[in-house]
């Protein structure tokens, strides 16, 4: 229950439903118990009314007959547990005259009986014994009322938490997919329940899209290899046809072009083999204790030329000397490839910094960046976020990047520079 937070629940749609549907059932518990306390107040005033009646009925009755009858029977009642209180009052007017009338509900005053020519006896109902029938009638109704909310409250929580849970093993193997991870398997119980039934389904969903990358994968790198060859023929007789025929001038220009969107194809290929053999890991990495700086440092050198050609301020520098596990030519080629983009992407008279710390290597430029839109997917095989094209490339260098930095345990992180790109590789 620890991942069920405060805000997990707010959201969830099964606990509003439950929540709302016991509000509905509070409210109606409500109206039935306050008619209940009604209802039962309502039937010992009733009761309390028959009982006065017959109070009333033998008392006079007795007055009829003698005082020291009535008195007597008076004693008896007032030694008894009885509801009602009497009271003997003299002297009265010779005039007052009593005749009873049955009542039909709790009278608000009190019923005189007289007996003899001065004497009257008054019979009324304790106030105290109405108001103990309140009072102990408030507890059971507030009980009625609290406990049921408390226990729809705990089922609510508890009937929540438990989908919660299962929804929750759901979204962890859906973001291990979107994650990349294959294989991934959801549980499937013995319940056979509506979860069950969605974990088939998701698991079939997960097979097929395995197959289907897996098919698509392979026929991209079978055209890739395959069509490698044949243009690479074609790109030798190309060069052996600038080489040696005499061509007039215009002649030259369209062969060279020809030849120079050969050699792009065929290094899209290249590129294209050498990422799915590293994703593979088909290729045998010689996994060595590396000097992160001393490459860093090689492929800022390697580029300076071409940076020297943009008036491009390159520097270099190593705060912290560190030591990773991993193929020295893949990590050279991870890191070119960064600084080449960064030469690339910033204008002239730019600047680019290249820093190594003990969490890896920062790459920072002061060229156009990418969108935030972008970012997420710039690793993706052939993904511009230059959409217009105007630069020359063919989208594969930050996969290349993306799969060298995986193979060694690493990741790849993409920030604004405020303007520019910074690029982080971070080892773990």
């Amino acid at each position: 229950m620890s991942f069920v937070d405060d805000y997990t629940l707010t959201r969830s749609s099964v606990f509003k439903t439950l929540i709302g549907l016991f509000v509905v059932i509070t409210i109606i518990n409500i109206i039935v118990v306050r008619q209940v306390y009604i209802d039962s107040d309502s039937f010992h005033r009733q009761q309390l009314t028959k009982q006065l009646n017959d109070e009333i009925m033998e008392f006079s009755y007795l007055a009829q007959q003698s005082r020291e009858e009535v008195e007597k029977l008076l004693k008896a009642k007032q030694t008894s547990n009885t509801p009602f209180y009497y009271r003997l009052i003299e002297p009265i007017e010779p005039s007052y005259i009593s005749q009873y009338y049955p009542i039909s509900s709790l009278p608000t005053k009190t019923t005189n009986i007289a007996i003899g020519d001065n004497v009257k006896l008054e019979i009324g109902v304790n106030p105290q014994v109405v108001e103990a029938y309140r009072n102990a009638l408030v507890p059971i109704v507030l009980s009625s009322i609290v406990l049921p909310i408390a226990v729809m409250l705990v089922a609510a929580l508890f009937f929540t938490v438990l989908i919660l849970r299962r929804l929750e093993n759901v979204n962890r193997a859906m973001n291990r997919v979107l994650c990349g991870e294959r294989d991934v398997k959801l549980k499937v119980s013995e319940q056979d329940d509506e979860f069950d039934i969605l974990a088939i389904h998701l698991n079939y969903m997960i097979e097929q899209m395995t197959k289907n990358e897996e098919t698509l994968k392979s026929l991209t790198v079978g055209m890739a290899h395959d069509m490698r060859t044949p243009m690479a023929r074609l790109k030798l007789r190309l060069e052996d046809v600038l080489t040696h025929q005499q061509l007039d001038p215009v002649q030259q220009e369209q062969i060279s072009a020809c030849h120079d969107e050969l050699e792009l194809i065929l290094s899209l290929f290249n590129g294209m083999l050498e990422i799915a053999k590293i994703n593979s890991g088909q290729i045998n990495r010689q996994m060595d204790e590396v000097n992160l700086g001393k490459i860093s440092q090689d492929a800022t050198e390697f580029i300076s030329p071409i940076a020297e050609q943009k008036n491009l301020h390159i520097t270099f520098r190593e705060d912290q000397t560190l030591n990773v596990k991993g193929d020295p030519s893949l990590l050279f080629r991870a890191v070119f490839n960064l600084v080449e983009n960064a030469v690339k992407y910033t204008p002239n008279n730019g600047a680019i910094e290249v820093i190594v710390d003990q969490l890896g290597v920062v790459i920072a430029d002061s060229g156009i960046g990418i969108e935030d839109d972008d970012k997420p997917h710039v690793c993706r095989p052939m993904y511009r976020a230059d959409k217009s094209r105007t630069e020359h490339g063919n989208g594969l260098g930050l996969s290349l990047v993306d799969a060298v930095v995986h193979q060694h345990g690493a990741s790849l992180i993409l920030k604004d520079n405020k303007p520019g790109l910074r690029v982080r590789i971070l080892f773990n």
